[in-house]
């Protein structure tokens, strides 16, 4: 490693130490300030003879309030250790196909480019130099040329002065955490030669009229192949979309490989040409949750082949968790060696496990039963070694290695381990519950540390959002604070949740909230039977869809003592109308428009029980959310105010609605103490 790396990395462990010192974990007690200690795993690239392992590892840069990421390695059975380490966030690290050079994403000097080393030895090389950076790559199969995303502007206004106006004729003009209109350049595909002395790049190969996915080469490298809209203003905000291929030369126009009502996306290519993705035929009338499945088609052949008819799951959804990487990952979905089996992830009762499915047809077997938790991304090497991350209740994330598949995994990495700082998480119990109708609900339970059965406890139902995914056996460390403070933790997954089928995640669609409400109260009351819970003090919260059924809850009992609604929905008129998923709104989880059907929309609404709201109500909003927007929040406050109710607001500026997985540092730790100083306050008695 150069020495300007390792003076750098032993500095950045020399305040990694000090932060530890600090006394985020101690005596049994997980505080909201150890995220500033927290290492983040992911994106694990194996090499092509499977020797070597280069992936990210990020943390907060607290002087910055951002994120640095770096690049470690593992050669072999060996030790972790510092691989690229420079001032600027490194990222996606991918391998040459024939493992002798590998090419990554640096900001060191501004904007992210590609840089390119051999592995050889000596320092990498920048290869790209785009004004406004790049935000993804491939290599070629001959590894001489790597295509990439980056913006470019094509036939659009430059942004208005400060002050002036934006004018738009567009249906879809604004994205999450994007302040003003969406943007003005989007990402267009361009192909450059892999040597210092490169030259000029050639492209754009697309139009620049539609967002374009990171692309994948054909085999015989004449062509791109990337997903994108069919349509420059698509209503259904991106459910549709097609597979493109266009080839590598100048001048060339981009022609659809699929064309159908429905998403083709996430494009990946054999070595014997055949081509697999991942999408859906959307339905009529349209379903609020439809599963994405896996399709492949062989070279030259015309029409896909439907892999999964029979596996009811999402190809490529993981569980949710806070402490996974802010940026970048590795594939969901590959081709495993020779190209007879397609390899991919997907969620399952409360487990993201690593599946297989033959491409000529056949049954999905799972290969990594052993793995009791969230596998959520992966890498294969062509003698079949896979790396993977990895996390359970009590393991945050790390890189996990199996020699091939059905074989024996094993931990290669132990950051982890390290960020917890000897603080013992609580393991989860596993629950499943009647609900009202006979339904299975599926949940879980934290236990405090030194939990006594003949005592009682508060309680946190904490419910997750979507309401399209779901909880499961991945490390939470929102979960493990409350829990480590002495409160009961209950997640479950209530119907409308993922990883159950179609049937079970469509069964809230036109009645959402409704009986998930029913389902959430069987669940704790099937705890509360047992007799150690202080049922005068439950505490209720969530956000998104946690937000919008909590704010339901307090309007439709009085049981909770203390609420927290966070970037919630509680006008579904507003919001159908000035969300950035507007259309998707209006159109799955209502029979029509609001202007059509009020009624409809008013009796889900939770700001029209809010007379009937007894409970202190914490409200968590950011100002940059535009997918339940500004207005949402203030408005449940506004009105528990203006009726002389107990609320409190904490708005955050400059965050969106991920600000709990992604916001800016600082504001994550903010928001955790918040949270946790509420519920300690408002139910009282509890007990570090």
């Amino acid at each position: 490693m150069p020495l300007e790396h390792r003076v750098r990395w032993r500095a950045a462990a020399v305040l990694m130490l000090s932060l530890a010192s600090g006394g985020f974990a101690h005596a049994g007690v997980l505080d909201p300030e150890s995220l500033n200690g927290w290492r983040f795993v992911s994106d694990p690239e194996i090499s092509p003879d499977g020797s070597r392992i280069v992936y990210v590892l990020s943390r907060f840069d607290t002087e910055k309030d951002d994120y640095e990421s770096d690049l470690w390695a593992i050669d072999g059975d060996g030790e972790p250790r510092p691989f690229v380490t420079t001032a600027g966030p490194e990222l996606n690290p991918r391998w040459s196909p024939d493992g002798k050079r590998l090419a990554f994403l640096s900001a060191r000097a501004g904007k992210p480019q590609v840089f390119v080393m051999e592995m050889t030895g000596g320092e990498a090389w920048q290869l790209t130099k785009e004004t406004e950076g790049v935000s993804g790559f491939s290599w070629s199969p001959d590894g001489a040329r790597i295509a990439y995303l980056a913006k470019a502007r094509v036939d659009q206004p430059a942004a208005p002065a400060s002050g002036r106006a934006r004018i738009t004729e567009k249906l879809v003009y604004r994205n999450d955490g994007a302040p003003g209109f969406a943007a003005e350049m989007r990402p267009q595909l361009w192909v450059v030669d892999v040597k210092s002395d490169a030259g000029a790049a050639l492209g754009p190969l697309t139009d620049g009229s539609v967002d374009v996915s990171t692309p994948a080469w054909s085999a015989d490298g004449k062509f791109l192949l990337f997903s994108a809209a069919n349509e420059p203003d698509a209503g259904d905000l991106g459910e549709t979309t097609d597979l493109y291929r266009v080839a590598v030369e100048r001048g060339a126009r981009a022609e659809p490989v699929t064309r159908r009502k429905g998403p083709d996306d996430g494009p990946v290519v054999a070595a014997n040409g055949a081509l697999a993705w991942t999408g859906y035929d959307l339905a009529t009338p349209l379903r609020s949750s439809t599963t994405r499945r896996l399709y492949t088609m062989a070279a030259r052949a015309t029409e896909p082949q439907l892999l999964t008819a029979s596996f009811d799951r999402n190809v490529g959804e993981q569980l949710l968790t806070d402490v996974s990487a802010p940026r970048g990952g590795a594939a969901q979905l590959a081709f495993a060696p020779g190209g007879k089996e397609l390899l991919f992830v997907a969620a399952d009762s409360g487990r993201t496990r690593l599946y297989s499915v033959p491409v000529r047809g056949g049954g999905v077997r799972s290969l990594s039963d052993s793995l009791a938790g969230d596998l959520r991304e992966f890498s294969v090497a062509k003698n079949g070694r896979i790396a993977a991350v990895f996390s359970s209740p009590t393991a945050p994330y790390d890189v996990w290695i199996v020699d091939r598949a059905g074989g024996k995994w094993r931990q290669a990495s132990h950051h982890g381990e390290q960020s917890l700082h000897g603080f013992a998480p609580a393991p989860y119990e596993g629950l499943r519950v009647d609900s009202f109708d006979g339904q299975k609900i599926q949940a879980w339970l934290l236990k405090p540390p030194g939990f006594d059965a003949a005592k009682q406890y508060p309680l946190l139902l904490y419910i997750h959002g979507g309401p399209h995914t779901l909880y499961g056996e991945s490390f939470f460390h929102e979960m493990q604070v409350h829990a480590s403070h002495g409160f009961l933790v209950l997640l479950a997954n209530p119907r409308g949740s993922t990883g159950y089928g179609e049937a079970f995640a469509n069964s809230v669609q036109y009645r959402y909230p409704g009986d998930d409400f029913r389902d959430l109260t069987a669940v704790l009351d099937s705890v509360i039977a047992r007799g150690y819970v202080d049922d005068e003090r439950l505490g209720v919260g969530g956000g998104s869809g946690g937000g919008l059924l909590t704010s339901w809850i307090v309007g439709h009992t009085t049981r909770f003592s203390a609420a927290l609604v966070e970037r919630p929905v509680v006008n579904w008129i507003t919001e159908a109308t000035v969300a950035d998923i507007h259309s998707y709104v209006a159109t799955r989880w209502f029979r029509d428009f609001p202007w059509r059907d009020p009624a409809d929309y008013l009796a889900r609404s939770p700001i029209f029980f809010v007379d009937k709201v007894e409970t202190p109500v914490l409200v968590i909003q950011s100002e940059q959310d535009y997918r339940t927007p500004f207005d949402q929040g203030i408005q449940f406050y506004t009105a528990l105010r203006m009726l002389g109710k107990p609320a409190k607001l904490a708005l955050f500026p400059t965050s969106s609605h991920g600000l709990s997985r992604n916001g800016p540092p600082a504001q994550r730790v903010e928001r955790l103490k918040i949270i946790l100083d509420w519920f300690q306050t408002k139910l009282e008695g509890v007990q570090p």
